[in-house]
């Protein structure tokens, strides 16, 4: 594979904006679009048709199957993927075919069966769309990501690379999360935003032009490889072997018990904040762009931050800040409960003071599950000639899915429509304290990291 140019770094890493910005908004807004318990202000628009439109306990189960089945599929994915031959190598074909399929049935999930409440046949319609998405896009994104640690020749390239792709989906969750709930105010449907971002996935060609394979049929000529300063995968190896190397890796295996943890604390977040501040926070459209403004607007300075706590303290003690920033953000949004604090103004603002300091978190969530399976990748290669880059961003999937399936599956889909002494909204509230007590477990987690992740980043480190 042919190597990046410098100024092509910026171009390769918004390669991802578009796919990922309608996973945000088919995980976000559409999912949580198809039911009405928990919104405030504005139903008709925050949802499909101003009421439920799905059976929610058979939805809720097909949900969590649907990010249990994109975790089945990952390793034999990023198996198939490292073994594929064509005359366009492995990676383009997967990322194109995972692209046009995922953006298909992302187009079908903004146009549902009928409009019967409480429906059996949506709830299955779209139990069965949403895995059709998560699973291609997968193939695509885990593909794309494969490719990082072998489209850099040198380190300083892979961090300004990851880096870079950390302030693209900065902005990509600031549109998804600011803007959208705007849309909302101005009385346009969640269904016809989410057909509006749709052609985004095109971004993704990008990297389907940048990429520079050589054929991998019997036989071909090798055109890139040693002579463009970077190596090669290595041949095509066993579903089995490829797990069985990757995880002989201490470092990664300690980085996904700490993923496992925060990233149920943040895809609980991610999926019930609009939830969360339109119902117990009681805040509408306009009051929602603001908090979630200042949840992501401050990140690219965030991380900037966090790059300068890393070069003084090191990689463990940066994340376990992240992770402590978080938290506390979050004890902020919780205070912010109405029955807590009557004056609508008063909740805003120490919903925006919560959003600030979440941000600081947010930025490092962004930019470590990229880095660190790259970096982890890198390492191994170097010492011991092979790596699977794809294999570890196909475990850290797995992990994400079971992730999906436990929290914005079974526990929220459930949990937003608990109600305590007549308060319909308990159930909504205390999805805040369920992300704290998981930014908790995880601050613990990182010490399972090797001792060598104290000095990692530090600038007196080589």
């Amino acid at each position: 594979m042919r190597k990046l140019k410098r100024w092509q770094i910026p171009f390769f890493a918004f390669a991802s904006f578009g796919p990922c910005m309608l996973s945000t908004i088919i995980s976000v807004y559409l999912v949580d679009a198809l039911q009405v318990a928990g919104f405030g202000a504005d139903v008709e628009n925050w949802t499909f048709a101003g009421k439920t439109i799905v059976a929610v306990g058979l939805f809720s189960v097909l949900k969590a199957i649907s990010s249990l089945m994109d975790g089945l599929v990952e390793v034999p994915v990023a198996t198939i993927v490292q073994n594929l031959k064509t005359p366009w190598g492995r990676k383009r074909p997967a990322i194109l075919v995972g692209t046009i399929v995922m953006t298909a049935a992302y187009v079908m999930f903004c146009f549902p069966l009928s409009l019967e409440e409480n429906s059996v046949a949506n709830s299955v319609y779209f139990g069965v769309l949403l895995t059709i998405f998560v699973s291609f896009f997968t193939l695509a994104i885990n593909a794309l990501f494969g490719t990082y640690a072998e489209i850099t020749a040198t380190d300083n390239d892979r961090i300004l690379l990851t880096n870079i792709k950390a302030a693209f989906d900065t902005i990509q969750y600031s549109i998804a999360y600011a803007l959208i709930p705007v849309f909302i105010g101005f009385n346009i449907n969640i269904r016809e935003i989410g057909l509006y971002f749709a052609p985004l996935s095109l971004t993704i060609l990008i990297a389907v032009f940048l990429i520079k394979e050589d054929s991998t049929m019997p036989g071909a000529v090798k055109k890139y490889g040693e002579d463009a300063g970077v190596v090669e995968e290595e041949e095509p190896v066993s579903m089995l072997e490829g797990v069985k190397w990757t995880l002989s890796s201490k470092a990664f295996c300690a980085w996904l018990v700490i993923h496992g943890c925060f990233n149920l604390g943040l895809q609980m977040f991610l999926s019930g904040q609009n939830v969360l501040i339109s119902g117990p926070m009681g805040l509408n459209g306009f009051q929602i762009a603001i908090i979630n403004a200042s949840a992501f607007a401050p990140v690219p300075f965030m991380l900037i931050f966090y790059r300068m706590v890393m070069s003084k303290k090191g990689y463990r003690f940066a994340f376990q800040t992240a992770l402590a920033s978080f938290a506390l953000g979050m004890v902020c949004m919780s205070a912010a409960y109405v029955l807590w604090v009557p004056d609508q103004m008063v909740r805003m603002i120490l919903g925006a003071a919560g959003g600030v300091i979440c941000s600081y978190g947010i930025g490092a969530f962004f930019s470590a599950p990229t880095a660190m399976p790259t970096q982890i990748a890198t390492d191994q290669r170097r010492e011991t000639g092979k790596s699977y880059p794809s294999m570890f961003f196909a475990l850290q999937g797995i992990v994400n899915s079971i992730v999906g399936a436990v929290g914005p599956g079974l526990i929220w889909v459930n949990l937003r429509n608990v109600s305590l002494n007549g308060n319909d909204l308990f159930g909504t509230h205390a999805m805040t304290y369920i992300v704290i007590i998981f930014c908790v477990l995880a601050i613990f987690a990182c010490n399972l990291l090797p001792k060598e992740y104290d000095k990692l980043g530090r600038k007196e480190a080589k």
